[in-house]
């Protein structure tokens, strides 16, 4: 059986993630094709500087590009688990206190939340825009306690997700 609200729903997913690709330099967003040839997925590669941490000499480090897996499983319109939704890629010893390699809190989240809230959640993660403090809310708790020490600056890229456009002499240009 075809689920017709599910289709029209991913095809809106697929343009929304072209627009907000064509709007931005450092988001890529590749679609896997899912059943019936609407993807259901997609491989997106964000090009912002974050923190990763060196398993063996502990070292916090900033690093530039990260790349995630987003899948709209087919009950995904009805009920979520955050968990099966997005899930990290690489590098996998990215620190973050909501990010514990493949998993990503990125708060909650609603039945039916578009490709582009989630990109954006994500970027702000990645970017220390939004973190918890709170240790027994963190996946990573190691990492919570060390920006509650305030040792870096945050956030670590403040460049925005999306250019702005401006107009200039009657042409529209991106800045």
């Amino acid at each position: 059986m075809i689920d017709h609200v599910f289709e029209s729903f991913l095809e809106t997913q697929l343009a929304e993630a072209l627009a907000l690709e064509s709007e931005s330099d450092l988001v890529a967003l590749m679609p896997l094709p899912g059943r019936r040839g609407v993807p259901d997925r997609y491989i997106l590669e964000l090009g912002c500087r974050g923190l990763v941490r060196d398993p063996s000499s502990r070292e916090v480090t900033e690093r530039t590009g990260f790349a995630a897996g987003v899948w709209f499983h087919p009950r995904y319109l009805k009920s979520i688990n955050a968990s099966l939704v997005v899930t990290l890629l690489d590098p996998p010893h990215v620190f973050h206190p909501n990010l514990s390699f493949p998993f990503a809190c990125l708060g909650r989240m609603r039945p039916g939340t578009g490709i582009v809230e989630i990109v954006y959640q994500l970027f702000e993660i990645l970017t220390y825009r939004k973190m918890t403090i709170v240790e027994w809310d963190a996946l990573d708790r190691e990492a919570c306690a060390w920006v509650r020490r305030g040792l870096r600056r945050f956030p670590v890229d403040a460049r925005p997700l999306k250019r702005k456009s401006v107009l200039i002499s009657g042409e529209e240009s991106a800045t």
